[in-house]
């Protein structure tokens, strides 16, 4: 049984007993408790007596009978007005609701209205993507929980390394073997726009919203050369020999004498010699020969040339390849990376026929025991 209808049925046995009082009295009692007592109207949220009072306030009607108000009740008049005869005491009782919001419970007490309503009353603002469970035009009532939830979106900037490409481009300008950096290159950036959702702190969902490429990558070219220096033709070529005759009378009768020399270009290599007199130097023709090839490294001496040694420089036979010509040499394999030109430079007291000593600027005496003897080395004699 509800609390206000136990305290109407106390109204009405006060009711009955004042009845019984007031019936056992004389006329002229009567007529004192007639002037004496006030006739009221009690509405309790649709239960409705009437009762005779002599309480002079609506407070101490309601004490009187054990009428008690709760939370958010409204009573009209207020508990401190007056009573006089036919006064109608109307009492509106309120209603529990909770709200949930940002991790918190709160109970308001409503007579009436909307979704709308308990949150005011319950001072929860509603952000724009906020999401609640019930429309907030709907009637509350009694015992509705009503559930906020707090919805928060951000951007996230995520971004990529985009690694540049290496083109490498043939130039026929520069000697085989050999590579040039054209262009350094240079990594891109891509970048991720994702958007996170938070349900009350909580994440849901991340959704690519827009990708796109911030700073393009730049390609590395490396020009790789291919250019290789013709044979040459081992055609008619004349020479200036120079020979001692014998001494006559104490001087020395030197003779220059030019020697025709006719040679038809040959594809396989074959050696045509020319010969000082005097000497057993015989140098090597221009053509293209089959060398073996060795490596020494630095040994703090200077070359036979009076030069310190440096890469770009080899030692050679100098009966068959003067001192200070240039030759190309190009190597086989692996070794195919040192084919370029060359200085003659050196001899060595091993470096005897077609063999060449290709320096190479280190300290480290195994590079040169790596090296070994490289066989098949073609060696272009302008």
């Amino acid at each position: 049984m509800e609390p206000q209808q136990q305290n109407i049925r106390k109204l009405l046995c006060y009711v009955c007993i004042v009845l019984a009082l007031v019936g056992g009295t004389t006329t002229g009692f009567a007529h004192y408790v007639q002037e004496a007592y006030n006739e009221v109207t009690i509405n309790d949220n649709g239960y409705i007596v009437q009762v005779q009072t002599i309480d002079k306030t609506v407070k101490e009607l309601l004490d009187r009978y054990e009428i008690n108000l709760g939370p958010g009740d409204e009573i009209t008049p207020g508990l401190e007005e007056p009573i006089e005869e036919d006064t109608e005491i109307n009492i509106r009782r309120a209603f529990k609701v909770t709200v949930e919001a940002d991790g918190k419970f709160k109970t308001v007490y409503l007579i009436q209205g909307t979704v709308e309503d308990a949150l005011k009353e319950a001072y929860i603002v509603l952000k724009e993507k906020d999401l609640i469970n019930y429309p907030l035009n709907q009637q509350v009532l009694p015992g509705d929980h009503i559930k906020v939830t707090r919805v928060k979106e951000e951007i996230l900037i995520e971004k990529e390394t985009i690694p540049y490409k290496v083109v490498t481009k043939e130039n026929k300008k520069l000697e085989k073997g050999k590579q040039k950096l054209v262009q350094e290159g240079k990594e891109g950036v891509k970048e991720r726009e994702i958007l996170i959702a938070y349900y009350d702190g909580v994440e849901v969902s991340r959704e690519v919203v827009e990708e796109r490429v911030s700073v393009e990558p730049v390609d590395r070219i490396i020009d790789k050369g291919t250019y290789v220096a013709p044979p040459v033709s081992r055609g008619s070529s004349k020479r200036e020999k120079v020979t001692t005759s014998k001494t006559t009378k104490g001087k020395t009768v030197k003779k220059k004498s030019e020697e025709k020399k006719t040679t038809k270009s040959k594809t396989t290599n074959t050696s045509t010699s020319k010969k000082k007199t005097g000497s057993k130097t015989t140098y090597l023709s221009p053509g293209t020969y089959t060398f073996q090839a060795t490596a020494y490294i630095r040994t703090g001496n200077k070359t036979r040339t009076g030069k310190w040694p440096k890469e770009g420089m080899i030692a050679v036979d100098r009966r068959l390849i003067p001192l200070g010509t240039k030759v190309y040499v190009e190597f086989p394999g692996k070794w195919a990376h040192l084919s370029g030109y060359y200085t003659a430079e050196d001899t060595g007291g091993a470096i005897k026929g077609k063999i060449i000593d290709v320096f190479i600027d280190t300290d480290d005496e195994s590079v040169a025991a790596r090296f070994g003897r490289v066989k098949n080395v073609k060696v272009t004699i302008p």
